[in-house]
Formats: C-alpha cells, sequence, structure tokens
C-alpha cells in the first residue's frame, strides 16, 4: 500500500497485481453495493452476450426448453480504474474476490429452473481491465418457458425466448443492450434431438410496471424447426399403411363377409390406437392441430371402407325389382330378352325383372360394381387429401 499511497490523486505508480487489487478493493470510496453511476444522471450499460453450449430438451407438454449457456455481461465502473497503477491490460478476478465488486442483478424473466455450475469450482470468470470496464461470465443451466402455436404440429416452427432483465434496477440505473459482435454465439458440436434450429433474432422486451417503474429487457428469439422425418416414421407412414389395408376388403368377394368384417374392424380400432399415441404427448389445446386432420381423415377413411361393405352387403341380399306389363306387346320384347318362349304370352298382366342400365346396381351384381369403383375411388380421394394437407402444412412456410 506504501508504494502508492499517492495513487489516487493522479500520481502513477507500477505495482503488483494483487496490490493493485488491494488498492481497487479496499479503497474506502468503493461500495460493491451500489450500482457505478448510482450518484450520476445516467443509467449503467450492461452489453450482453449469451453462447449457447446445448439445448438439450424441448417439451411440448410443459411449453418449456432447457438451455446450458455462458453468461457474458460487460459494463464499465469507473471507481475501478487501474490506468495510472499498472501497466497490465487485465486483471483475472477469483471467485472468492467477486462478492466485492457490484454486478447487474440480471434474470431471465421467462425462467422456471436455474442452475450455476460448480464442478470443482464455481463456474464464473471475472475480468477487470484498465479503463474499469468489467468481464464477467457465468455458466448456467435454464429452464425456459416458451409458449408454442401447435396448429401445425409436428410440422411446425415454434419460436422460443430468451428475455434478460435486471430484478431490481430501473432505467433509471441500468440498462441492457446486445453486444455488438455475436451476441448469440453457438457451440459447434450444437445438435438437437427433434429440432433444427434455423435461427435466431433479437427483440427488446423492455416493460414498465404502473407500481415500480421501467425495467430494460433484452430478448432473443430461437427459431426451432421440428424434424419430420421422425413423425414421418412413427406417425406418417403406419397411418397410409393403415388406409392401404383397410382397401384390401374391396379386392375380396362380396360373399367372403368373415373376411372383411375382420378386416374392417381391425383397422378402425388400429387407426384409433394410433390416434391416441400419436398425441398423448401433446397438451389439450383448444384449437385443431395439423396431427388432429390427418388422424382424424385416416379413421374417417377406414372408416368410410368398412361402411362400404355393410352398404354392399345389404346391397347383395337385395332382390331385383319387378317391372309390372299391361300389354303383351310390351310383355313379349322384354319376355324374349328374358328367355320365354311365345307359349307363355298371355293377356293378363304380368311381371318381368327389370332389364335397364340400373340392373347393374342392384343384387351382387351391383355389389361387385361398387367395389370396382371404390378400388379407384378411395385412393384418388386419399392422394387429393394428400395433395392439400402437405400443401396448407407443409409447402405453405417453406
Amino acid at each position: 500500500m506504501a508504494l502508492c499511497q499517492d495513487v489516487l490523486n493522479g500520481d502513477f505508480c507500477l505495482a503488483k497485481r494483487q496490490d493493485v487489487l488491494q488498492v481497487l478493493l479496499n479503497n474506502s470510496s468503493y461500495n460493491p453495493r451500489i450500482s457505478p453511476d448510482y450518484e450520476q444522471d445516467h443509467a449503467t450499460i450492461v452489453d450482453v452476450q449469451i453462447y449457447v453450449l446445448s439445448i438439450d430438451t424441448v417439451s411440448e407438454q410443459s411449453m418449456d426448453y432447457s438451455m446450458n449457456i455462458y453468461l457474458r455481461q460487460r459494463w464499465i465502473d469507473p471507481r475501478l480504474q487501474f490506468v495510472n497503477l499498472s501497466k497490465a491490460l487485465w486483471l483475472e478476478i477469483d471467485f472468492k474476490l467477486m462478492s466485492l465488486i457490484w454486478v447487474p442483478d440480471t434474470f431471465f424473466r421467462n425462467e422456471k429452473k436455474g442452475q450455476f455450475h460448480d464442478v470443482t469450482v464455481p463456474n464464473r470468470l471475472m475480468h477487470l481491465y484498465r479503463n474499469g470496464t468489467i468481464y464477467y461470465s457465468m455458466r448456467l443451466s435454464v429452464l425456459l418457458s416458451c409458449h408454442m402455436k401447435l396448429q401445425k404440429y409436428p410440422l411446425d416452427i415454434q419460436k422460443c425466448p430468451i428475455k434478460i432483465a435486471s430484478y431490481g434496477y430501473t432505467m433509471e440505473n441500468i440498462i441492457y443492450r446486445w453486444i455488438a459482435h455475436k451476441p448469440i454465439d453457438y457451440n459447434e458440436e450444437l445438435q438437437l434431438s427433434q429440432y433444427t434450429l434455423l435461427t435466431h433474432t433479437l427483440d427488446n422486451c423492455t416493460k414498465t410496471y404502473k407500481e415500480t417503474g421501467s425495467f430494460s429487457c433484452v430478448q432473443a428469439n430461437f427459431i426451432l424447426a421440428r424434424d419430420v422425418g421422425y413423425y414421418i416414421i412413427q406417425v406418417y407412414v403406419p397411418s397410409v399403411l393403415i388406409v392401404i389395408l383397410s382397401w384390401v376388403s374391396f379386392w375380396l368377394d362380396v360373399e367372403a363377409i368373415p373376411a372383411r368384417i375382420s378386416l374392417g374392424v381391425l383397422t378402425v380400432l388400429t387407426m384409433t390406437t394410433q390416434s391416441s399415441g400419436a398425441r398423448a404427448s401433446l397438451p389439450r389445446v383448444s384449437y385443431v392441430k395439423a396431427i388432429d386432420v390427418w388422424m382424424a381423415a385416416c379413421l374417417f377413411f377406414v372408416f368410410a371402407s368398412l361402411l362400404e361393405f355393410a352398404y354392399i352387403n345389404v346391397l347383395a341380399r337385395r332382390r331385383v325389382p319387378y317391372r309390372c306389363f299391361s300389354s303383351p306387346d310390351s310383355f313379349d320384347n322384354t319376355t324374349e330378352n328374358n328367355g320365354i318362349t311365345d307359349s307363355e304370352k298371355g293377356d293378363k298382366p304380368k311381371l318381368a325383372r327389370k332389364d335397364s342400365k340400373g340392373l347393374h346396381l342392384y343384387g351382387k351384381q351391383g355389389a361387385r360394381y361398387i367395389d370396382r369403383i371404390s378400388r379407384y375411388l378411395f385412393p384418388l380421394a386419399f392422394i387429393i387429401f394428400n395433395l392439400g394437407y402437405w400443401l396448407v402444412y407443409y409447402f405453405v412456410d417453406m
């Protein structure tokens, strides 16, 4: 201390680094409980940077996501300048001395849970530069809320924010802003299990409260696109195969009643189970999701196949209607076509089966005709539905 007794008066003194810290931190004029510009007319500017180590989980059920990050902050405390004390560019501050230096009361506005890392020592870093600039970095694991919009699930793109603000200081004392160079940086090995990180956007989330005033806040939004591959394998392909399986009944004979009933009921039950499983991990929301539309359409197609069999089964047992003829001439023309000889002609009105274009809509012949139509109608309708579905829910955003 004797080496630098006149340093506060502006005299230059080349001291050891530990002596510099002693002079700065034990100075009676420095109070770590008061912000740097508390007595001034301007706020302390805190520059913020986030280095994303990993994005671990994104949960639709609880509407949140977890991150492992480095939170880096930088501000100027004029009280800690040591230009006249040492030629060192900066001083490393041990974590045991950090409590002697003022730091902003930064918190995450949308945080649910948070954790400091203390293995093997508290994961914190602080550098003090000659002009009083303080660089403060800490490693954190945070669970942040993310209000997801699931109308296009699982073909959706989510915007999950992280909001950084001061808990106790208003804008008169602290103003947050993103650092100019790479405010959001990422680990090169960053990978997500079910999402692709497209990009990020920066925003301002400053909020004014009637009772306490305005609090500075900065926000970063991570744009996450859900990977469709998992859902194609687990949801879309199985449901398509179930729908196609329900069409097999169109190729079975009309009289194969047990086989067609078993196939129809099996596909309906399987589709119902598949639909319930696909929505099990989702929250109960009031709007319709893309997965709901898909499952409802697939269930409709397999159920329609079962109804088609019920209809043709009734149709196959229906007798072909007869037509009543009052004149022998009209009866002659009809009965000849049905293999009846002239000796069977009579003057009384007689009955004959209809010989018209609508004859094939009755009996087993009519049932087989509807089966043939269904073989092409159902796949065509399903293809049209797929074109509309993927166009609306996927390619429009692309």
